[in-house]
């Protein structure tokens, strides 16, 4: 029987405590843009360079240390190399395992392997320079991180209903947190259950959709982490 989102959580996923105090590259182009080339300083005045108390689904995480994420000798980290990659290999894979969760009344998935943990929704730092999909951010565990609301990103037209919970990814080098309506479970599925390249069928924010998983009668879009994250980058 497949573990539910919780036993996955509690069983696979070591969470650090507190990052290591130093910033990647793409957290570095991230607060500059939106907090100033002196980001560290204000990061200190918004009271963002302590950890904010959060509550995640699965129980308090377990300790273990965050190695800095940008290599001493300049290069790109690893992560960077397999945000993309990690994507790209879904399409092979026999087997997908899904978080599955609801905005704006469509139900959506991303990838497990790219999620951290999932959080109930927090007060936020609004940033007053960011577009409207960007929330806000928080600092998580040691990491700054940046909200995002899905269903303006996306442009979903349906009911937007409150926003508890909050999917935090891994995107190369840097977290961002997903805000959902509802985490509704995780998929285990077939491969042969997932439909790819189906940018003409899905229309709106299709190069943010990775492909559309059949369950039953419904259809679930996967989310691109890696496209999500461009964009938030580079809004």
């Amino acid at each position: 029987m497949s573990p539910s989102l919780e036993q996955y959580f509690e069983q696979s996923v070591l969470l650090p405590e507190q990052g290591g105090g130093t910033f990647s590259e793409a957290e570095r182009a991230f607060l500059s843009r939106y907090m100033g080339d002196d980001f560290e300083a204000a990061l200190a005045r918004s009271g963002l360079s302590r950890p904010a108390a959060v509550v995640t689904v699965s129980g308090e995480p377990a300790p273990d240390p965050v190695s800095d994420p940008t290599p001493a000798d300049g290069r790109p980290s690893a992560d960077v190399e397999d945000a993309a990659a990690l994507e790209a290999a879904l399409a092979e894979a026999r087997e997908l395992k899904l978080v599955g969760f609801t905005v704006a009344g469509q139900e959506l998935a991303v990838p497990i392997a790219q999620v951290q943990e999932v959080l109930r929704a927090m007060p936020l730092t609004r940033l007053p320079a960011a577009p409207a999909h960007i929330v806000g951010v928080t600092n998580l565990r040691g990491r700054v991180a940046p909200m995002v609301d899905l269903a303006r990103i996306m442009d979903l037209c349906g009911n937007c209903a409150e926003q508890r919970f909050v999917i935090v990814c891994r995107c190369r080098g840097m977290l961002v947190g997903l805000l959902v309506e509802a985490i509704s479970t995780m998929h285990q599925a077939s491969g042969d259950d997932v439909e790819w390249g189906i940018e003409a069928r899905v229309g709106v924010a299709s190069d943010m959709v990775l492909g559309l998983l059949k369950v039953g009668e419904r259809l679930v879009k996967i989310l691109s982490v890696d496209s999500l994250f461009q964009k938030v980058l580079k809004s």
